[in-house]
């Protein structure tokens, strides 16, 4: 797949979506200095035609480097160039709440999370970036909420998320949050 994919490439370099397939196909045999160099390609070919590419692009472009550890200045540019470049998708707010929950900025955690609420997805992306639904948007907003002061909005977002039918990571950690939150109390 990836040999013929380069090959089409190498008829249409400035093709994003070409780019994007062939980054993605990087990705998946992990060689991700390669998956990086492509989907950046991506997004400097990309236009209004190809755009649900460019902004996926940019948000894989996050979580590559977010596996290379020690990049999490570039990680944050990543998804804030992917909401500069289309502020109405949800995605990548969630993907910036979450990254800044796991450094402990719960304000910033909190602040995505509630902007990424009012964004709406109209149409799937073209490869998975890691964003389960709706529903880990208010995730994020309980478990940052909690942090800032706002432990009763924390409360009444994880009970309400304990009765919706959510990823079972999401669940699990619903539970826990709110055993944490009762021991404190």
């Amino acid at each position: 797949m990836l040999k013929t994919l380069i090959e089409d490439l190498s008829h249409d370099p400035f093709n994003p979506v070409l780019n994007f397939d062939v980054a993605v196909e990087y990705e998946k045999q992990n060689q991700i200095a390669s998956a990086v160099s492509f989907y950046l390609r991506c997004a400097e070919y990309g236009n209004k035609e190809t755009e649900s590419y460019v902004y996926a692009s940019l948000l894989k472009l996050a979580h590559c480097f977010e596996e290379q550890n020690d990049r999490l200045t570039t990680v944050s540019n990543c998804l804030l160039q992917a909401i500069a470049f289309n502020p109405y998708r949800p995605e990548g707010y969630f993907l910036l709440a979450r990254f800044h929950e796991r450094a402990g900025n719960w304000q910033e955690c909190y602040t995505y999370a509630c902007i990424g609420q009012s964004a709406v997805a109209v149409d799937k992306l073209p490869v998975d970036v890691d964003y389960p639904g709706d529903y880990c948007l208010e995730f994020e907003k309980g478990v940052s909420a909690y942090w800032i002061g706002r432990k009763q909005e924390s409360i009444d977002i994880m009970r309400k998320l304990s009765y919706e039918s959510i990823a079972e990571e999401y669940a699990n950690a619903v539970k826990s949050n709110l055993a944490r939150i009762d021991a404190s109390l």
